[in-house]
Protein backbone atom coordinates (compact mmCIF):
# COMPACT_ATOMS: atom_id res chain seq x y z
CA UNK A 1 0.00 0.00 0.00
CA UNK A 2 1.52 3.40 -0.47
CA UNK A 3 1.69 5.60 1.84
CA UNK A 4 1.03 9.71 1.42
CA UNK A 5 3.20 12.66 2.96
CA UNK A 6 2.06 12.38 6.92
CA UNK A 7 2.47 16.41 6.16
CA UNK A 8 -0.59 16.64 4.73
CA UNK A 9 -2.72 15.70 7.58
CA UNK A 10 -0.76 16.43 10.61
CA UNK A 11 -2.41 19.25 12.26
CA UNK A 12 -2.25 21.14 15.14
CA UNK A 13 0.87 24.02 13.79
CA UNK A 14 0.32 27.19 14.52
CA UNK A 15 3.54 28.16 12.41
CA UNK A 16 3.32 27.77 8.69
CA UNK A 17 5.14 29.03 5.64
CA UNK A 18 4.83 28.41 1.23
CA UNK A 19 7.58 28.43 -1.00
CA UNK A 20 7.19 28.20 -4.50
CA UNK A 21 10.10 27.71 -7.15
CA UNK A 22 10.75 27.25 -11.12
CA UNK A 23 13.51 24.94 -12.08
CA UNK A 24 16.06 27.25 -13.90
CA UNK A 25 16.86 26.75 -17.29
CA UNK A 26 19.24 24.13 -18.48
CA UNK A 27 19.02 22.31 -14.99
CA UNK A 28 19.26 17.97 -15.69
CA UNK A 29 16.90 15.55 -13.93
CA UNK A 30 20.02 14.29 -11.66
CA UNK A 31 20.80 17.73 -10.23
CA UNK A 32 17.10 18.33 -9.16
CA UNK A 33 16.76 14.85 -7.82
CA UNK A 34 20.25 15.32 -5.75
CA UNK A 35 18.43 18.67 -4.25
CA UNK A 36 15.45 17.11 -3.26
CA UNK A 37 17.58 14.53 -1.75
CA UNK A 38 18.79 17.38 0.35
CA UNK A 39 15.59 18.49 1.43
CA UNK A 40 14.24 15.23 2.36
CA UNK A 41 17.12 14.84 4.18
CA UNK A 42 17.10 18.19 5.44
CA UNK A 43 12.99 17.86 6.67
CA UNK A 44 13.72 14.06 8.57
CA UNK A 45 16.30 15.94 10.57
CA UNK A 46 13.97 18.63 11.53
CA UNK A 47 11.08 16.55 12.09
CA UNK A 48 12.94 14.00 14.58
CA UNK A 49 14.46 17.46 16.54
CA UNK A 50 11.43 20.20 16.46
CA UNK A 51 8.16 18.37 15.10
CA UNK A 52 8.65 20.33 11.83
CA UNK A 53 6.35 19.10 8.97
CA UNK A 54 7.34 19.23 5.38
CA UNK A 55 5.19 18.82 2.43
CA UNK A 56 6.67 18.35 -1.34
CA UNK A 57 4.18 18.81 -4.07
CA UNK A 58 5.11 19.07 -8.02
CA UNK A 59 3.76 20.84 -11.09
CA UNK A 60 2.70 18.40 -14.28
CA UNK A 61 5.65 19.85 -16.20
CA UNK A 62 8.23 19.09 -13.44
CA UNK A 63 6.76 15.62 -12.12
CA UNK A 64 6.65 14.47 -15.58
CA UNK A 65 10.16 14.95 -16.51
CA UNK A 66 11.20 13.51 -13.03
CA UNK A 67 9.09 10.68 -12.74
CA UNK A 68 7.36 10.38 -16.61
CA UNK A 69 5.81 6.68 -15.55
CA UNK A 70 4.25 7.88 -12.29
CA UNK A 71 2.07 11.09 -13.62
CA UNK A 72 -1.58 10.22 -12.24
CA UNK A 73 -4.39 10.92 -14.84
CA UNK A 74 -5.44 13.94 -15.10
CA UNK A 75 -2.22 15.99 -13.54
CA UNK A 76 -2.37 19.86 -15.46
CA UNK A 77 -1.50 23.03 -14.76
CA UNK A 78 -3.81 25.38 -13.13
CA UNK A 79 -5.43 27.03 -16.15
CA UNK A 80 -6.40 30.37 -14.60
CA UNK A 81 -10.28 31.57 -15.04
CA UNK A 82 -11.79 34.94 -16.12
CA UNK A 83 -15.17 36.16 -15.75
CA UNK A 84 -14.72 39.70 -17.11
CA UNK A 85 -18.60 40.34 -17.39
CA UNK A 86 -18.05 40.37 -13.56
CA UNK A 87 -14.77 41.92 -13.31
CA UNK A 88 -13.38 38.74 -11.05
CA UNK A 89 -10.38 36.72 -12.63
CA UNK A 90 -8.02 34.37 -10.94
CA UNK A 91 -4.71 33.98 -12.81
CA UNK A 92 -2.16 31.04 -13.04
CA UNK A 93 0.94 31.54 -11.79
CA UNK A 94 1.96 28.02 -12.13
CA UNK A 95 5.23 26.89 -10.83
CA UNK A 96 7.27 23.67 -10.51
CA UNK A 97 7.46 23.06 -7.09
CA UNK A 98 6.15 24.07 -3.80
CA UNK A 99 7.08 23.38 -0.41
CA UNK A 100 4.74 23.68 3.00
CA UNK A 101 6.52 23.91 5.75
CA UNK A 102 4.60 23.71 9.04
CA UNK A 103 5.01 23.23 12.84
CA UNK A 104 4.73 24.42 16.52
CA UNK A 105 6.23 27.81 16.00
CA UNK A 106 7.99 30.31 13.39
CA UNK A 107 11.60 29.40 15.04
CA UNK A 108 11.76 25.47 13.69
CA UNK A 109 9.44 26.56 10.65
CA UNK A 110 12.57 28.92 9.94
CA UNK A 111 14.74 26.19 10.37
CA UNK A 112 13.47 23.89 7.86
CA UNK A 113 12.62 26.32 5.27
CA UNK A 114 16.29 27.88 4.85
CA UNK A 115 17.32 25.22 4.82
CA UNK A 116 15.54 23.70 1.75
CA UNK A 117 15.70 26.95 -0.02
CA UNK A 118 19.34 26.55 0.80
CA UNK A 119 18.91 23.35 -0.89
CA UNK A 120 17.40 23.90 -3.88
CA UNK A 121 19.34 26.97 -4.50
CA UNK A 122 21.15 26.16 -7.24
CA UNK A 123 18.79 24.24 -9.44
CA UNK A 124 15.63 26.56 -8.92
CA UNK A 125 14.40 30.23 -8.33
CA UNK A 126 11.91 31.39 -5.24
CA UNK A 127 8.19 32.96 -6.81
CA UNK A 128 6.68 32.92 -3.48
CA UNK A 129 7.77 33.22 -0.22
CA UNK A 130 5.19 33.49 1.96
CA UNK A 131 5.28 33.06 6.10
CA UNK A 132 1.52 32.46 7.43
CA UNK A 133 0.36 31.64 11.00
CA UNK A 134 -2.84 29.94 12.68
CA UNK A 135 -4.97 33.00 13.52
CA UNK A 136 -6.65 32.22 16.94
CA UNK A 137 -8.99 29.10 16.94
CA UNK A 138 -8.36 28.84 12.79
CA UNK A 139 -9.97 31.76 11.95
CA UNK A 140 -9.78 33.91 8.64
CA UNK A 141 -9.15 37.44 9.10
CA UNK A 142 -12.31 38.11 8.05
CA UNK A 143 -12.82 36.63 12.25
CA UNK A 144 -14.69 33.28 10.20
CA UNK A 145 -13.62 30.10 11.71
CA UNK A 146 -11.76 28.50 7.83
CA UNK A 147 -12.54 24.77 6.96
CA UNK A 148 -15.72 23.96 9.17
CA UNK A 149 -16.74 21.72 6.43
CA UNK A 150 -13.64 19.66 6.94
CA UNK A 151 -13.81 15.68 6.92
CA UNK A 152 -13.35 14.60 10.36
CA UNK A 153 -9.85 13.86 10.77
CA UNK A 154 -9.46 10.38 11.00
CA UNK A 155 -11.49 10.32 7.41
CA UNK A 156 -9.48 12.98 5.75
CA UNK A 157 -6.98 10.78 4.12
CA UNK A 158 -9.54 8.36 2.52
CA UNK A 159 -11.53 11.39 1.35
CA UNK A 160 -8.34 13.19 -0.04
CA UNK A 161 -6.11 10.53 -1.49
CA UNK A 162 -5.55 9.05 -4.92
CA UNK A 163 -7.10 5.62 -4.41
CA UNK A 164 -5.22 2.28 -3.79
CA UNK A 165 -5.02 0.89 -7.70
CA UNK A 166 -5.08 4.03 -9.12
CA UNK A 167 -2.13 5.32 -10.77
CA UNK A 168 -0.44 7.79 -8.16
CA UNK A 169 -2.13 6.16 -5.48
CA UNK A 170 -1.70 7.48 -2.17
CA UNK A 171 -0.37 10.79 -3.44
CA UNK A 172 -3.13 13.94 -3.50
CA UNK A 173 -3.86 16.62 -5.96
CA UNK A 174 -3.45 20.36 -4.27
CA UNK A 175 -4.03 23.90 -5.51
CA UNK A 176 -2.99 27.00 -3.77
CA UNK A 177 -3.84 30.79 -3.91
CA UNK A 178 -2.64 33.63 -2.28
CA UNK A 179 -6.09 36.01 -1.46
CA UNK A 180 -5.61 39.56 -0.74
CA UNK A 181 -7.97 40.70 1.56
CA UNK A 182 -9.91 43.83 1.12
CA UNK A 183 -11.32 44.24 5.31
CA UNK A 184 -11.81 47.75 5.74
CA UNK A 185 -14.65 46.82 3.30
CA UNK A 186 -15.91 43.82 4.66
CA UNK A 187 -15.69 45.32 7.98
CA UNK A 188 -18.20 47.80 7.25
CA UNK A 189 -20.89 45.59 6.69
CA UNK A 190 -22.86 44.16 9.77
CA UNK A 191 -22.10 41.05 11.02
CA UNK A 192 -25.16 39.57 9.92
CA UNK A 193 -24.49 40.88 6.12
CA UNK A 194 -21.09 39.31 6.54
CA UNK A 195 -22.88 36.06 7.70
CA UNK A 196 -24.89 36.05 4.27
CA UNK A 197 -21.89 36.64 2.50
CA UNK A 198 -19.89 33.61 3.93
CA UNK A 199 -23.42 31.38 4.70
CA UNK A 200 -22.50 30.69 7.71
CA UNK A 201 -22.77 32.31 11.66
CA UNK A 202 -19.76 34.39 12.59
CA UNK A 203 -19.05 33.35 16.32
CA UNK A 204 -19.72 29.44 15.81
CA UNK A 205 -19.26 28.58 12.18
CA UNK A 206 -22.70 27.11 12.16
CA UNK A 207 -24.11 26.95 8.54
CA UNK A 208 -26.93 29.23 8.13
CA UNK A 209 -30.63 27.42 6.90
CA UNK A 210 -31.48 27.38 3.07
CA UNK A 211 -33.95 29.42 3.41
CA UNK A 212 -31.67 32.68 4.70
CA UNK A 213 -28.64 31.50 3.33
CA UNK A 214 -27.94 33.82 -0.03
CA UNK A 215 -27.76 31.98 -3.46
CA UNK A 216 -24.65 33.82 -3.78
CA UNK A 217 -23.07 33.19 -0.31
CA UNK A 218 -19.31 31.50 -0.05
CA UNK A 219 -20.44 28.07 1.04
CA UNK A 220 -23.47 27.82 -1.40
CA UNK A 221 -21.16 28.18 -3.75
CA UNK A 222 -18.13 26.38 -2.84
CA UNK A 223 -19.61 23.29 -1.59
CA UNK A 224 -20.36 21.42 -5.19
CA UNK A 225 -21.46 17.97 -6.74
CA UNK A 226 -20.71 15.62 -8.86
CA UNK A 227 -23.20 14.60 -11.53
CA UNK A 228 -25.08 11.94 -9.37
CA UNK A 229 -25.75 15.09 -6.93
CA UNK A 230 -23.16 13.83 -4.24
CA UNK A 231 -20.82 15.60 -2.46
CA UNK A 232 -17.02 16.55 -4.02
CA UNK A 233 -15.17 16.59 -0.66
CA UNK A 234 -12.02 18.77 -0.22
CA UNK A 235 -9.22 18.98 2.65
CA UNK A 236 -8.28 22.52 3.46
CA UNK A 237 -5.90 24.12 5.00
CA UNK A 238 -5.44 27.36 4.72
CA UNK A 239 -4.04 30.08 7.06
CA UNK A 240 -3.38 33.99 6.89
CA UNK A 241 -0.48 36.14 6.70
CA UNK A 242 -0.32 39.69 7.42
CA UNK A 243 2.23 42.46 7.36
CA UNK A 244 1.16 46.43 8.43
CA UNK A 245 -0.33 47.08 4.66
CA UNK A 246 -1.39 43.57 3.25
CA UNK A 247 -3.50 40.56 5.08
CA UNK A 248 -5.12 37.78 3.02
CA UNK A 249 -5.14 33.94 3.39
CA UNK A 250 -3.04 31.15 1.42
CA UNK A 251 -5.28 28.79 0.40
CA UNK A 252 -4.73 25.02 0.45
CA UNK A 253 -7.15 22.41 -0.83
CA UNK A 254 -6.29 18.99 -1.17
CA UNK A 255 -8.77 16.18 -3.47
CA UNK A 256 -8.60 12.72 -5.28
CA UNK A 257 -9.02 14.77 -8.61
CA UNK A 258 -8.48 18.39 -9.83
CA UNK A 259 -11.95 18.05 -11.70
CA UNK A 260 -13.33 18.95 -8.37
CA UNK A 261 -11.72 21.65 -7.81
CA UNK A 262 -12.80 22.40 -11.87
CA UNK A 263 -16.11 22.57 -10.72
CA UNK A 264 -15.68 24.84 -7.35
CA UNK A 265 -13.77 27.53 -9.15
CA UNK A 266 -16.34 27.52 -12.02
CA UNK A 267 -19.48 27.58 -9.26
CA UNK A 268 -17.39 30.28 -7.32
CA UNK A 269 -16.38 32.90 -10.49
CA UNK A 270 -20.07 32.62 -12.06
CA UNK A 271 -18.87 30.10 -14.94
CA UNK A 272 -20.83 27.80 -13.88
CA UNK A 273 -24.58 27.21 -15.86
CA UNK A 274 -26.41 29.77 -13.38
CA UNK A 275 -23.68 32.10 -13.69
CA UNK A 276 -23.72 33.47 -9.88
CA UNK A 277 -20.89 34.58 -8.20
CA UNK A 278 -19.67 34.12 -4.96
CA UNK A 279 -20.07 37.72 -3.20
CA UNK A 280 -16.95 36.82 -1.12
CA UNK A 281 -14.86 38.29 -3.93
CA UNK A 282 -15.81 41.78 -3.56
CA UNK A 283 -14.00 41.29 -0.65
CA UNK A 284 -10.73 39.55 -1.89
CA UNK A 285 -8.59 39.11 -4.66
CA UNK A 286 -6.44 36.21 -5.69
CA UNK A 287 -2.92 37.10 -6.83
CA UNK A 288 -1.42 33.59 -7.26
CA UNK A 289 -3.01 30.28 -8.66
CA UNK A 290 -1.37 26.33 -9.39
CA UNK A 291 -1.95 22.90 -9.36
CA UNK A 292 -0.23 20.49 -7.67
CA UNK A 293 0.84 16.54 -7.38
CA UNK A 294 2.01 15.80 -3.68
CA UNK A 295 3.14 12.10 -4.30
CA UNK A 296 3.31 9.42 -2.36
CA UNK A 297 6.39 7.97 -0.44
CA UNK A 298 6.76 5.32 -2.18
CA UNK A 299 6.73 7.84 -5.22
CA UNK A 300 9.53 10.36 -3.44
CA UNK A 301 11.55 7.21 -2.64
CA UNK A 302 11.67 6.68 -6.91
CA UNK A 303 13.08 9.95 -7.54
CA UNK A 304 14.89 11.51 -4.72
CA UNK A 305 15.75 8.48 -2.45
CA UNK A 306 16.57 9.07 1.37
CA UNK A 307 20.13 7.92 2.57
CA UNK A 308 19.50 4.47 4.31
CA UNK A 309 17.81 5.30 7.72
CA UNK A 310 16.83 9.03 7.36
CA UNK A 311 13.31 8.42 6.60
Amino acid sequence: MARHQHAVFADGTRAHHHIEFRVRPGIDRAAIAQALVEVRTASADQHLGGGTHLVIAFGHRLWSSLAPDRVPEGLRDFPGYDNPEAGHQIPSTQADLWLWVHGAGPDTVYDLASAATAALDGVAEITLDQPCFVYHDSRDLTGFIDGSANPDPDDAPTEALIPQGAPGAGGTYAMTFRFEHDLDAFGLLAVEDQEKVMGRTKPDSVALPADRRPADSHITRAEVADDAGEELVVYRRSVPFADATVQGLHFVSFGQDLDRFDRQLRAIYGLAEDGVVDRLLEFTRAKTGSYWLCPSVDDLDAVAPLPAGED
